[in-house]
C-alpha cells in the first residue's frame, strides 16, 4: 500500500488534519485504529470491504466514517485508489449538517447525507486528476465549496473542552471539566456529542491510544508506555487495548501493521 499524505491548505487547517491517497499495489488487510475525528474518501479506482468475523461488508465508493471505540479492519483490492480527508476532532461539523454523533461508528454514502450531484461532480474530477497531488486539489476544493455556503460557527465551549483533552488524555476528568467551563456534565456531554461525535470520554480514550501506537518503538516498556499515556497501571492499560484492538498490546504491537 502507498500512502501519499498531505497537509491541507490555509482554509482547511482548521479543521482537517490530513489529506491522504492510498494505491494498493496488491490485496492489503490494514488495522484502522479509532480516529479522533471523522473521515471523508472519494474511491477512484477499485473496492474495499469492511472484515468483521467472517463477514465482508462493501464500503461505498463515497464514504463518511463516524467516530468508533475500536478498531476496523478493511480489506482493499488491488489496483484500488482512495483519497481522504481526514477530520480534526469535531472538524466535520463546519461540512455535515447532521449532528455528528448520529455517525458514531457508522460507515454511510456520502451521497445519503449530501446533494448527490455534487457529490458525483467532485468523484469525477477526482477520478480525472492526473496524480495525488491533483486528487487532493479536487476534494480540498469539493470542500472549501461546502464551507464557502454554510454559516457555521463552532461551539466554543466544545472548542475550550477540546483543547483541554488534547492537552492531557490521560489526566482530564469530565466532571471537574465541566464546572471549570460553567456547565453541568450532562449538558457539556450533549453538546461535545453532537459537535465531535463521541462524549469526552469516548474522544479521551481514542487519543490515549493513538498516543501508545505512535510512542512505541523496539525495546519500549509497556508499563512506561501505559504510565506516560495516563493509564492507572498495565493492567488497566492492556484491558482498555484489547477492548479497542482485539489483541492485547505486547502481541498487537510487535506483529501488527497499522495506519494512524
Amino acid at each position: 500500500m502507498q500512502v501519499h499524505t498531505f497537509a491541507p491548505g490555509e482554509a482547511l487547517a482548521p479543521f482537517v488534519r490530513a489529506f491522504q491517497v492510498l494505491e494498493a499495489d496488491a490485496e492489503t488487510l490494514r488495522m484502522l485504529p479509532p480516529e479522533p475525528g471523522l473521515v471523508l474518501g472519494f474511491r477512484y479506482a477499485g473496492a474495499s470491504r469492511l472484515v468483521e468475523g467472517a463477514a465482508r461488508i462493501a464500503v461505498p465508493d463515497h464514504v463518511v466514517t463516524g467516530l468508533r471505540a475500536t478498531a476496523r479492519h478493511m480489506l482493499t483490492d488491488r489496483g484500488s485508489g482512495l483519497v481522504v480527508a481526514r477530520f480534526r476532532a469535531g472538524g466535520a461539523g463546519a461540512f455535515l449538517e447532521l449532528p455528528l454523533h448520529r455517525l458514531f461508528g457508522a460507515t454511510v454514502a456520502l451521497e445519503d447525507l449530501l446533494d448527490p450531484g455534487e457529490v458525483a461532480a467532485a468523484a469525477a474530477r477526482i477520478r480525472a486528476a492526473a496524480n495525488p497531488r491533483a486528487r487532493v486539489e479536487a476534494l480540498e476544493a469539493f470542500l472549501c465549496q461546502r464551507l464557502a455556503r454554510r454559516d457555521w460557527r463552532g461551539d466554543a465551549l466544545v472548542g475550550a473542552a477540546l483543547r483541554a483533552l488534547r492537552a492531557d488524555p490521560g489526566g482530564t476528568r469530565v466532571g471537574p471539566l465541566a464546572r471549570g467551563l460553567g456547565v453541568s456534565v450532562d449538558g457539556l456531554e450533549k453538546r461535545f456529542r453532537r459537535s465531535v461525535g463521541a462524549s469526552p470520554k469516548q474522544l479521551a480514550a481514542i487519543l490515549r491510544l493513538r498516543g501508545v501506537l505512535r510512542a512505541h518503538g523496539p525495546g519500549a516498556s509497556l508499563t512506561r508506555l501505559a504510565l506516560d499515556a495516563g493509564y492507572y497501571d498495565q493492567a488497566q492499560f492492556t484491558r482498555a487495548f484489547t477492548a479497542a484492538v482485539g489483541a492485547p498490546p505486547r502481541a498487537f504491537l510487535q506483529g501488527s501493521e497499522f495506519c494512524l
